[in-house]
């Protein structure tokens, strides 16, 4: 049997050429060679093609999920917005249970999570307006906004407006008491420095204390700060509300993220009460704090000790590391994209299957990907060749370079990530055409192609909604590939290269026209 390698590009998507286009100002001989010589195709990545709202951007997790099921699969922002249009989402028994907690404790609510424009794949302003309304109703008293601010999918200086749109909408019912950069309240490479800040300012009021949010903002801004950057920042008149606005004993959380990703490690900080022995290179927690309550919109996966999930994760069966059980696999990426090329690309379930070998390649713990946009392409490729030497049957690999350097919004930076990932694609495609095999080069979702916003002209530093690549690289002769296909197909398309026969019915078609 003939290796198949899966190459993800992560954040590659397909644009005209133009100012901000950092994959068409790259210098990419490798990646136009097999576009020109090999089949190729362009996928959807966004929207209703991978199970998000119609028209928003794609992302990592939708894109992986969608890649590792062979099916559309729909995501955990549609679900919550059809509970709230239908009316389901004020009976739902987690979010009941907890606001209940609070009325009985005589205690306060603490809503906290990423606030972004309108495209996040993170969480949703309607989420959020919807749980301070519910809560409002059933007559929490003291309602907390803890804010995490974006500046990566979003303009880099957005949460200002974004801030004062949400002050209006909630008219009084909740109050703004933090504001944290995503960069310290959702990192998910380990850097447990920056999740301590954002811990310390929740729980022990740690951090700036501004009089307003314009006031924290503008601090920031006048320091050349994105809102991704903005340091540990609480909202308050004097030191009695400072104190009185953190999280404390018999309090409940309601975190309104929806990816996981770059929610566990924060979430770990609070529930987990084996913390230090479970994550040894963590700061010192010191005691948990008492009878509190930790809700989470989605699920957040294993290991979180005591949760309450308002929205389970669905049972995907049959997903890419599944249906090769009886095959030696194995799939590997650097530290920022492992969780997407092991719990999601198995439809989120963390535990390895039989026959399946894992490589993380420890991420740079730098404050920008624009001082590295190299990040550890080299080593994912020359542990994919010692792999191949090894005979697997499938290797499955994440080059993070394009999407990571990407929402820095730096366009050199960019361009040469770009360069660096083509001369890796270069030498994998090399290696595996000598060993007889096939290569998939394709992406999950756009990024790297728009670090400009045409019509404004600001940097532009997040996701967009264009198709990705598709090429298959092969010494046997392939036939034609479908021209309206979606990252659902990847998966029946290696299937069909590895002669997979009697596959679960659910699954799409493969790219490879019959």
């Amino acid at each position: 049997m003939v290796p198949v390698v899966l190459l993800i590009l992560d954040g590659w998507g397909i644009a005209k050429k133009n100012k901000g286009n950092a994959i068409e100002l790259a210098h990419k001989p490798y990646f136009d060679r097999l576009w020109h010589e090999y089949p190729h195709a362009q996928l959807k990545a966004h929207g209703k093609y991978v199970g998000l709202p119609d028209d928003q951007v794609g992302n990592s997790e939708a894109g992986h999920l969608n890649i590792g099921a062979g099916r559309i699969i729909k995501q955990d922002s549609v679900l919550i917005f059809e509970a709230i249009a239908e009316g389901r989402f004020p009976k739902n028994l987690a979010l009941n249970s907890t606001l209940q907690n609070v009325i009985t404790n005589k205690s306060e609510l603490h809503l906290m999570g990423l606030v972004s424009e309108e495209e996040s794949p993170h969480s949703s302003l309607d989420h959020l307006y919807a749980l301070v309304d519910l809560a409002y109703v059933r007559g929490v008293k003291n309602i907390h906004l803890h804010l995490f601010t974006d500046g990566r999918d979003s303009r880099q200086f957005a949460t200002i407006n974004i801030i004062d749109k949400i002050i209006a909408r909630i008219d009084g019912q909740a109050r703004l008491s933090t504001l944290i950069g995503r960069y310290y309240a959702m990192d998910r490479g380990k850097n447990w420095d920056r999740t301590e800040k954002a811990f310390r300012c929740l729980v022990q009021g740690q951090g700036l204390v501004f009089r307003s949010s314009h006031e924290a903002l503008l601090h920031a801004y006048n320091q050349k700060k994105t809102d991704e950057y903005i340091e540990p920042s609480i909202i308050a008149t004097d030191k009695k509300t400072v104190k009185d606005s953190r999280i404390k004993d018999n309090d409940a959380v309601i975190f309104f993220n929806l990816r996981s990703d770059r929610a566990r490690q924060l979430t770990k900080s609070f529930v987990q009460d084996k913390f230090n022995k479970l994550n040894p290179n963590a700061f010192v927690r010191g005691p948990m704090l008492k009878n509190l309550t930790f809700c989470t919109l989605t699920d957040f996966g294993p290991d979180l000790d005591d949760i309450k999930t308002v929205f389970p994760s669905a049972d995907i069966k049959n997903t890419l590391p599944m249906i090769l059980k009886n095959h030696k696999q194995v799939y590997l990426a650097e530290t920022e994209k492992y969780a997407h090329m092991t719990y999601f690309i198995n439809g989120g379930y963390s535990e390895k299957v039989d026959s399946e070998g894992r490589l993380q390649i420890v991420s740079d713990n730098i404050m920008s990907y624009a001082d590295r946009p190299v990040m550890k392409v080299n080593e994912l490729t020359s542990a994919v060749k010692d792999f191949l030497k090894q005979k697997y049957a499938f290797i499955a690999v994440n080059f993070a370079n394009p999407d990571m350097v990407g929402h820095t919004g730096n366009l050199q930076s960019t361009i040469k990530a770009i360069e660096d990932v083509d001369k890796c694609l270069g030498r994998i495609a090399d290696a595996v055409l000598k060993k007889k095999g096939v290569l998939i080069v394709t992406a999950d979702h756009g990024n790297a192609e728009k670090m400009i916003d045409l019509e404004t002209n600001e940097v532009w530093a997040g996701h967009t909604t264009n198709p990705v690549p598709f090429i298959i690289v092969s010494n046997k002769k392939i036939k034609k590939l479908r021209p309206d296909g979606v990252l659902g197909d990847i998966a029946p398309t290696i299937y069909d290269l590895l002669e997979i026969k009697s596959l679960p019915t659910e699954l799409n078609n493969s790219l490879i026209k019959k």
